[in-house]
């Protein structure tokens, strides 16, 4: 089992970027292949997979006022968009619990779960020395 906390310190909204997900995308206990927006891990942070509308997949906003949390389990595909507003900032607190098989299962798709992790996510294998080769 996997359980993500999310609590908004802002206002969530459609313009802000708020979580959007897929209902029932959970049931299956499978998750999804992920693909980098920009081409590869080194390039930039964001993933994105593919939402099949002939096979059922609806998209949801969940729009949330600060101080309201959404519960989620990790299988349910979710995600944010980009936040469309120069004067509204989107921030949240979030908290996770994955059990190592569901990390390690992530990681196979291509998910990290920091950006510090010294892992090259085009070969999923770890950077040994990356500081010191990069003089830090």
């Amino acid at each position: 089992a996997t359980c993500t906390f999310s609590l908004a310190v802002d206002d969530s909204l459609e313009e802000n970027g708020c979580l959007r997900y897929v209902p029932g995308s959970g049931l299956e206990k499978k998750l999804r292949e992920h693909k980098p927006l920009s081409g590869s891990r080194d390039e930039g942070h964001a993933l994105v997979l593919d939402v099949d509308e002939s096979k059922g997949d609806v998209v949801e906003l969940a729009i949330c006022r600060q101080g309201s949390v959404t519960v989620h389990d990790e299988w349910v595909v979710h995600g944010s968009g980009g936040n469309r507003c120069e004067d509204r900032q989107r921030r949240t607190y979030v908290l996770a619990y994955r059990p190592r098989e569901v990390v390690e299962a992530e990681r196979r798709l291509g998910f990290t779960h920091s950006h510090n992790d010294e892992v090259n996510w085009d070969t999923f294998e770890e950077e040994k020395g990356k500081n010191e080769k990069e003089g830090n």
